[in-house]
């Protein structure tokens, strides 16, 4: 050890009186008697990419079949194949997990999860949409249209950011918590689809806020704890961004800037829950979301007047002004459980 990077820090400290030389033996002696693996488990290990690799390849191979063979499965086969992946997907995430509690193996297990998660979303939106349960008429009136089968995606996306919540409660992974925030505005999109909420204003967005507030209240619940920060804060950050953009998207009348001051204030108010909570990912997404927020309204409402050109620079400055202000506020904030 005396050659890493914790050993300079030692000599730092004591050099600077923090800690003493028997602090700093006892420290020495502990580090030294940890196994390598666990020493080195947040790097990503061979067997670790290997894994990787072997999704991809899974995935690839399935998705691969499930398109080109798609008539000749039969709903039987289409829902074995799925089935397969999901098996595959929670096997797979135990067993490494089994072979040896590392960081990697956590990382690996979480993967396999993901798989899993997305996996049970697909298999019920395929059963759904098989027998029929929730699909209406097609939405475009021509000989051979599929039937519409936006409430079966809805439905099922239900049920699999709901596995997918279970597991991140288990794990605390990052990976599942982006996993269950996708599945979670799938079912807005989805379910935007099956109301034909197409660009109808408010009636459209609050169906986004739903799955926003749900995800806020996850990181305050499921994902306590240092070891589950990068979950928590992903949560945070995503529900707030996707929000303001669809905000943005279904504020089509030049007339009515209501969702537009109100992404305005999501974005804003971010900062206040970053301040609050002592949240990096609520930073983030303030900045983030206050970024496009001042770009959207810029091009949308100034561009004629003022020139495409003013406002790119005005956007720019923006961008530098608010990549100055998370700097410093970012430095304010301490990890809390």
């Amino acid at each position: 050890m005396p050659d890493s990077p914790i050993a300079d820090r030692l000599t730092a400290w004591q050099a600077a009186g923090v800690i003493d030389a028997d602090t700093t033996a006892r420290i020495e002696a502990f580090e030294a008697a940890r196994p390598p693996a666990e020493r080195s488990s947040s790097r990503i290990t061979v067997s670790e990419v290997i894994a990787y690799i072997g999704t991809v390849v899974l995935l690839v191979g399935v998705a691969f079949l499930y398109g080109t063979e798609y008539k000749n499965l039969g709903i039987g086969g289409r829902l074995v194949l799925i089935a397969v992946v999901v098996a595959a997907g929670m096997a797979a995430g135990e067993l490494v997990q089994r072979v040896g509690s590392t960081a990697a193996s956590r990382r690996a297990r979480a993967a396999g999860w993901s798989v899993a998660a997305v996996g049970v979303a697909t298999w019920f939106a395929q059963a759904f949409a098989d027998f029929n349960i929730l699909t209406q008429r097609p939405q475009y009136d021509y000989v051979g249209a599929s039937p519409d089968t936006s409430g079966s995606v809805m439905l099922a996306c239900i049920i699999g950011a709901a596995f997918a919540a279970v597991l991140l409660w288990r794990s605390g992974a990052g990976i599942l918590a982006f996993v269950t925030a996708a599945l979670a505005y799938t079912v807005a999109a989805a379910l935007d689809g099956y109301v034909h909420q197409d660009y109808l204003g408010w009636g459209g967005e609050v169906t986004w806020l739903v799955p926003a507030v749900i995800l806020a209240a996850l990181a305050e619940t499921i994902t306590h704890g240092p070891d589950r920060r990068w979950a928590r804060e992903i949560l945070r950050f995503l529900a707030i961004v996707p929000p303001v953009i669809t905000a943005l998207g279904f504020s089509f009348s030049p007339e009515d800037t209501s969702l537009e001051l109100f992404g305005g204030f999501l974005a804003l108010g971010a900062f206040g829950l970053a301040l609050v909570r002592g949240s990096a990912g609520y930073a983030i997404a303030g900045g983030v979301a206050l970024f496009i927020v001042i770009n959207v309204v810029g091009f949308r409402h100034f561009s004629n007047t003022l020139g495409f050109p003013v406002v790119l620079i005005i956007s720019g400055i923006a961008l530098f002004a608010i990549a100055g202000g998370l700097v410093g506020v970012l430095r304010r904030f301490r990890p809390r459980a």
